[in-house]
């Protein structure tokens, strides 16, 4: 898991639980104590950490030393011409921004990195709103107003180094960071350094040893042609970085074609694993298609060429979940047709079974985020299923029979307290007989790329068994989610506690459009029975509720949403109802694993001591959910 740690440094290890937190705040309207996003989301609220914290003495957060208190110069818009800012990270301290020169060049990765919500002086927490980063959508967050502070103060800054700054930053390692060590209400008073970073270019293996690497998994008939040409990232030319892992761009002595460059600074282990299934899995009309070519580049330090990233198509109508939040929003152009619903339900399915059956691996991250559109002939919209790197999903989205074992994954690697150090102990030694793996230690992983059969999540790997049928049934309750969302129009599942709760401002969203699994409200029968036979095991299903949402900014109950008191409720009434919520989960989790354990010394299949797989069992298989899906459209008189 990963850790953010001070704002000279920001960890270069941050993936898909990265860290968050609270600070508490005084609420001038509500004159209560209520939680706002700030540094400890993830212990706090957001992860199995949460049901072990314990009440904090209530204090505003402090302005670190020697920092005015002055309001910070208007923030409308800025015209800036030096820097452009596309977008944000989840966790609001890693912004990607440009200097213009750097436009029309080869990328180079370098993000801007600010210091976490509680170094903020508290009179800037309010004006500034950085926590809205968390929630905002994203075409929205270069103009908000942390966004445009930000971006005087490169300007101050850049400006100051005059002609050196140019040259200085064109010289930089790829995946290098511009470090803002402060915030002040005084944009050119920021304190701002360029870090160079030389870890990333020497971590990127050359194409020769993937290729070797890899030799025995790609065609035996093809080897060489599955292998896209290699390109040189000085042909790149940057649009936009909308994203950590996507950049935009055009190629030089090309067209104006807008492509794709995915790359990774941090956690490159996934990239080059995704790089694999792409050249090893069969294509699919429906799955994002091989490279279209491999980047490589020559490293500042040493020589060496390394592939950086890969060429991938650019798909301009945005995501699944972008047209699905556009349709709850009303607009007359993104109406999703019964025709549309059938149709994307099928191809999902139908790439699943192909990933499952022809490409005999897994698809652990399901969600409308991962599932592009595609026009083609007469107008009609296919989907692509995107983002194939197996590093795991999101809470909400994983079947109980994987997300247990991740819960008690991250209380291994981060359940620090001396006090806690039993419960660590305990955790690890059943995790290591789980995975039948006494080596295994929390974070073992190496960050280095090694060629790993079905990835990096030891969760995922250790369903693996003889027939793939557990993978099967763990992919078909992520694809009964996916039919929720589809057939009821919602682009969030909004179901348990993780990050999606962060990607939506409950208190700004009418009342008749937030709902979440398993409430039915558009989805016809038929459908309805299918979801649920996906989802057999779902907690929801037993009564399991959402537990903390997003309210005008505060974390608050959700009982306190529902019943119209969110300006009530302190911060510690939400802490509480995260611990109360956590440690139900933990107590599940901890039997799940040692029901399984129990019963493999007793030499019995999970199946025979574990409710929990039981029920995962029940569910179809992807061939049978294909086909429902078929036959129902069918019935329903879809044109496919």
């Amino acid at each position: 898991m990963s850790r953010l740690k001070s704002s000279a440094a920001p960890n270069r290890q941050a993936g898909r639980n990265g860290r968050f937190s609270i600070a508490n705040t005084k609420d001038t309207t509500a004159q209560k104590e209520t939680m706002d996003i700030s540094t400890s989301v993830f212990t706090d609220i957001l992860s199995p950490l949460a049901a072990f914290s314990r009440p904090s003495p209530s204090q505003a957060a402090a302005a670190p030393e020697n920092e005015e208190e002055a309001p910070p110069r208007p923030t409308a818009t800025t015209s800036n011409l030096v820097w452009q800012l596309d977008g944000a990270d989840f966790d609001g301290r890693r912004f990607f921004a440009v200097p213009t020169f750097a436009l029309n060049a080869p990328p180079l990765r370098i993000d801007v990195y600010v210091p976490p919500l509680d170094q903020y002086p508290p009179s800037l927490l309010s004006t500034l709103r950085p926590q809205a980063t968390f929630y905002a959508p994203a075409p929205s967050v270069p103009s908000l107003p942390i966004a445009q502070h930000l971006l005087r103060a490169l300007e101050s800054w850049s400006a100051r180094l005059g002609r050196r700054f140019e040259r200085q930053y064109s010289t930089l390692p790829f995946g290098s960071q511009v470090l803002v060590t402060n915030i002040t209400p005084d944009p050119s008073d920021m304190r701002i350094v360029l870090s160079p970073n030389y870890d990333i270019e020497q971590a990127m293996p050359t194409l020769s040893t993937l290729q070797e690497l890899w030799a025995s998994h790609l065609p035996v008939e093809s080897e060489s042609a599955a292998w896209p040409p290699e390109l040189d990232w000085t042909a790149l030319r940057l649009v936009r970085q909308p994203h950590e892992a996507i950049s935009l761009v055009r190629i030089i002595e090309g067209s104006d074609e807008i492509y794709v460059f995915k790359s990774l600074t941090r956690d490159q282990r996934y990239l080059y694993n995704e790089l694999k299934m792409l050249l090893t899995l069969p294509a699919h009309p429906n799955l994002v298609p091989r490279p279209l070519y491999i980047v490589t580049r020559r490293g500042r330090f040493g020589g060496k060429r390394g592939v950086c990233g890969f060429i991938l198509p650019y798909y301009a109508l945005g995501s699944l979940k972008h047209r699905l939040l556009e349709h709850q929003l009303g607009s007359s152009s993104s109406k999703i047709t019964p025709s549309e619903q059938f149709r994307w339900a099928r191809q999902v399915a139908d790439v699943f079974v192909h990933i499952s059956s022809v490409g005999g691996t897994f698809y652990p991250d399901l969600k409308p985020d991962n599932i592009v559109l595609r026009e083609r002939e007469r107008g009609k919209v296919d989907a692509v299923l995107l983002d194939l790197e197996q590093r795991g999903g999101w809470f909400s989205w994983t079947p109980p029979e994987v997300a247990y074992v991740e819960y008690l994954e991250i209380l291994a690697g981060e359940l620090i307290a001396e006090e806690h150090k039993g419960v660590r102990e305990e955790v690890t030694g059943l995790l290591k007989e789980y995975f039948g793996d006494e080596d295994w230690t929390p974070g073992s992983q190496r960050d280095r790329y090694w060629n790993s059969e079905g990835g990096f999540s030891a969760p995922w790997l250790a369903l693996r068994d003889t027939t793939g049928d557990r993978w099967d049934r763990a992919q078909v309750f992520m694809l009964g989610k996916l039919l929720w969302c589809l057939f009821e129009r919602q682009g969030l599942v909004r179901c348990g506690i993780d990050h999606e709760m962060l990607q939506e401002d409950v208190g700004d969203c009418g009342g008749d459009r937030v709902i979440g699994f398993p409430e039915f409200r558009e989805t016809p029968e038929g459908v309805q029975r299918l979801i649920r036979a996906c989802t057999k095991g779902a907690p929801e299903w037993e009564g399991r509720g959402r537990g903390v949402v997003l309210s005008r900014g505060k974390l608050v109950p959700v009982g306190a949403w529902m019943e119209g008191r969110a300006g009530e409720v302190t911060a510690e009434e939400t802490r509480d109802e995260a611990r109360r919520w956590w440690t139900k989960e933990v107590e599940k989790a901890m039997t799940f694993v040692k029901e399984v354990v129990e019963g493999r010394r007793q030499g019995r299949d999970g199946t025979q001591v574990s409710e929990v797989l039981r029920q995962a069992e029940a569910r179809p298989g992807l061939v049978d959910v294909l086909a429902e899906i078929e036959r129902l459209g069918s019935e329903a008189g879809i044109e496919w």
